[in-house]
């Protein structure tokens, strides 16, 4: 039995895949295909991040970090994880680029 392949749509390998396919097929085997999103705990993201889960539950109900809602529980989708940090990043670099324009010309 061929051990499973999980594939990230965003970073597929389709040869890999075509040929996981052909030697399952030439094998015999039954291939089952399922899908899933990959999702975070706000306590996953905060650790993460290096912040409190306070910190990402307040992101969350100001609409900063869109979420799945699982029962009454937040999961963070991986991809909107992986946004939040660009983003949270693209303004430390900013703020970081204008403090030190400020300090060597002057404000």
């Amino acid at each position: 039995m061929k051990e499973p392949l999980t594939i990230d749509p965003a970073h597929a390998d389709w040869d890999a895949i075509r040929q996981y396919l052909t030697d399952a097929a030439q094998a015999g085997e039954v291939v089952s295909l399922t899908a899933h999103v990959e999702t975070l705990t706000p306590a996953e993201a905060a650790r993460r991040l290096g912040m409190s889960r306070s910190t990402i539950s307040r992101r969350i109900s100001a609409g900063e970090i869109h979420t799945i809602k699982v029962g009454s529980h937040h999961r963070i989708p991986v991809r909107e994880f992986e946004r939040f940090h660009d983003t949270l990043m693209s303004d430390m670099v900013r703020a970081t680029s204008d403090e030190l324009e400020a300090d060597l010309y002057g404000d």
